[in-house]
């Protein structure tokens, strides 16, 4: 019996192996979600648009079915995480916008002394030859 195939059977498992089997599938539906909402704020953070979205979709949820600390938490989140990359964005355009200005100003200035300068002809790009040398009678 024992080289026999069981064909469709079920064969009884250990509970030990069981109870583990049964933590490993809770650990990868944990881990799922998780990744879920990293690659959710990843998004969020290419298009900070999302976000508002996300906040409208929660609030029309709440209107639907009242609010819940699940949802007020997430709206929190999202909000807080909004204003966040606003703030972001504003930083990162007020700093372009300096260093334009600071890139216009350097500019101005190399053409003022440029302008100020004595105008010398360009260099030749050959040198002349040396002049001969008299080495005697």
């Amino acid at each position: 019996e024992q080289g026999r195939s069981t064909m469709g059977k079920h064969k009884p498992q250990h509970p030990t192996d069981a109870y583990r089997k049964e933590l490993r599938k809770k650990e990868i539906k944990r881990n799922k979600h998780q990744r879920a909402l990293v690659k959710e704020v990843e998004d969020i953070k290419k298009d900070p648009e999302m976000a508002l979205s996300k906040i409208k979709e929660l609030e029309e949820k709440e209107r639907m079915h009242g609010p819940t600390d699940r949802t007020k938490s997430r709206k929190d989140e999202l909000q807080a995480l909004y204003k966040g990359l606003m703030k972001k964005q504003k930083r990162e355009q007020e700093e372009r916008e300096r260093e334009e200005r600071l890139a216009a100003s350097r500019q101005a200035q190399f053409e003022q002394t440029r302008e100020l300068a004595p105008q010398q002809p360009p260099p030749s790009v050959v040198p002349p030859p040396p002049p001969p040398r008299n080495l005697g009678p």
